[in-house]
């Protein structure tokens, strides 16, 4: 049977009576523990753990993985892929992370079509996604220590051929340069970002406005995946992956 919300509050709540020693314990121990507790197929258990793990403000594609396994064992699948969605979006490249939402995602009523996108786009997606934000940082500090080097070795080169060779090398890495600062800042503004969300409410009626009596548009079902546009009062405007444009209450998404 399907776990809910206040449900899952209840369990955090008694697993705090229950459980003091979870407080005093690092995440590391914490991690550990939670672990043991899924293999045991305490899973119950495990989503406490590893949620106390989170409300003391960590964050890793491991964690999140993890928990959203932990719910998905316990068919909450809103919350499976809600984690599952925070994991990749810390760790884009995981097969793993991708292939358990889309398993999540056979369990949940709305089958929305994406927008085919324009291949320049998937490709620059793609290329981002190649490595984490904290190795874009890395190449694009390298890449531009590179230029400044170049820089200097042009203006004291001493022969024609050198001062050719390094004015053209130049050129090349200040391409690179703003090439790497680009997906590394788009990268880190996405990281930051909190403009996506999973619909947690059974059923809902996505509005043309932010107010319960504008017109219906469509109907949602929790687990289904939004981008969030703009924020009115306790409203989200909110985007599908067809392109469809609504409002929805702020108490109906979980955003990461």
């Amino acid at each position: 049977m399907k776990t809910t919300t206040p449900i899952i509050v209840i369990m955090l709540f008694i697993g705090g009576l229950l459980c003091p020693e979870v407080k005093a314990q690092n995440p590391d121990e914490l991690f550990i523990k939670a672990n043991e507790l899924y293999n045991q197929n305490a899973y119950d258990s495990a989503v406490i753990v590893y949620e106390s793990i989170v409300n003391k403000g960590y964050s890793s594609p491991e964690l999140y993985y993890n928990l959203g396994n932990s719910y998905y064992k316990i068919r909450n699948y809103p919350k499976a892929i809600y984690y599952y969605e925070k994991s990749l979006k810390l760790d884009p490249n995981n097969e793993d992370t991708k292939h358990n939402i889309e398993i999540a995602k056979a369990f949940i009523s709305d089958k929305i079509e994406p927008v085919p996108e324009i291949f320049i786009k998937t490709w620059w997606n793609n290329f981002s996604n190649l490595f984490t934000l904290k190795t874009w940082s890395i190449i694009s500090l390298i890449v531009t220590g590179f230029l400044l080097l170049s820089l200097f070795l042009y203006l004291t080169a001493r022969t024609r051929i050198l001062k050719k060779s390094m004015f053209f090398l130049c050129i090349t890495l200040i391409l690179l340069t703003i090439i790497t600062f680009s997906i590394t800042t788009k990268k880190y503004n996405y990281m930051r970002s909190n403009n996506e969300g999973i619909i947690v409410s059974p059923t809902i009626t996505v509005k043309s406005s932010p107010s319960s009596s504008s017109v219906d548009l469509f109907v949602l079902h929790e687990g289904s995946k939004v981008k969030i546009l703009d924020k009115t009062g306790e409203w989200e405007k909110i985007k599908i992956a067809n392109g469809s444009v609504g409002w929805l209450p702020s108490s109906t998404i979980i955003k990461y």
